[in-house]
């Protein structure tokens, strides 16, 4: 907060939002509020299971506005959910929550698509 007043900034952006700690989000809110500094926050608000993220989770609370940058799923409907897959392109079930990756990794479904490839994977034998 400190060197947001003494630099003078005019805004902040934060990308990658959904890694930030409840903390950190609060940090932010303070930011706003008392040093008048705008901050706009970018990122997903789930995990490749569903999940919220803690910071994604915070943000959503507290947010003064939540602008939402719509994502495609290959059948056409409004992509809502992240399936981590392998290289194979099977959906991954288990491991961390934050792996980094990008579209190698991650793609973009609805929820229907994203709950079937789930339960395929679940119903997939283990490779041994």
């Amino acid at each position: 907060a400190a060197a947001l007043k003494s630099e003078g900034a005019n805004c902040v952006f934060v990308d990658e939002a959904q890694f930030l700690q409840s903390e950190q989000v609060m940090q932010l809110s303070r930011a706003v509020d008392y040093l008048n500094v705008p901050i706009l926050c970018f990122g997903l608000r789930t995990d490749f299971r569903g999940a919220l993220f803690p910071g994604s989770e915070r943000l959503l609370a507290i947010a003064d506005e939540i602008n939402e940058l719509k994502t495609i799923c290959h059948c056409g409907r409004k992509a809502t959910m992240n399936l981590r897959m392998d290289s194979s392109g099977r959906a991954i079930i288990d491991g961390d929550s934050i792996e980094i990756g990008g579209n190698e990794r991650y793609t973009p479904l609805c929820r229907k698509h994203f709950y079937e490839k789930l339960s395929d994977a679940a119903n997939q034998p283990k490779a041994s």
